[in-house]
């Protein structure tokens, strides 16, 4: 059912409107709600295209969802951008695009992708990545995820040392 894609345009608003209410500091208050709103506006579209499921094709609804999915990932990477633009040491944005806008647009692309790869009737626009690239694709992100903790964990391992580390050190220096 092409519908999938609507729901899962919905569920990114929903979390972006749970992470911009987390960072609440960093964006203006209106935010969350507007966030909110659309994932409204997407149930109300789920709703109204249940009544006009027979008088439209899968071609036709396959293509609306997929525009609103596809907003909804625009709002992401529109909302990682701001991050990066407005705090100058972007750590926040780094973070950000690792945690949320890569795996969202991963998982798009997975189901888009299977999607696209399955159906009767031809999806000119549409990538028809072969699954087992995605996996691999997904693999190398978890590597990289997993690399990325350990150094976060261990810093001794890059062979920089944090600035804990350097405290810790001048002050056991001082005391003795």
């Amino acid at each position: 059912m092409p519908e999938f894609f609507a729901l899962l345009g919905v569920d990114v608003f929903l979390a972006m409107s749970l992470l911009t209410c987390l960072l609440d500091k960093r964006f203006p208050g209106a935010v969350p709600y507007m966030y909110q709103i659309a994932a409204l506006v997407g149930f109300g579209h789920l709703l109204i295209s249940r009544e006009f499921m027979a008088m439209f094709g899968d071609y036709v609804r396959f293509w609306y969802c997929f525009i609103y999915l596809t907003v909804a990932i625009a709002n992401v990477i529109v909302l990682n951008v701001y991050i990066g633009v407005r705090e100058r040491p972007s750590t926040l944005a780094k973070v950000f695009f690792g945690t949320a806008t890569i795996p969202i647009i991963f998982v798009s692309l997975f189901f888009v992708s299977g999607y696209a790869n399955y159906t009767t009737y031809p999806l000119p626009l549409l990538p028809q990545i072969p699954l087992e690239y995605i996996f691999v694709g997904l693999l190398v992100c978890a590597v990289v995820l997993g690399i990325g903790i350990l150094l976060a964990l261990r810093p001794k391992i890059v062979g920089k040392k944090s600035k804990k580390e350097v405290i810790k050190n001048e002050s056991r220096k001082n005391m003795a």
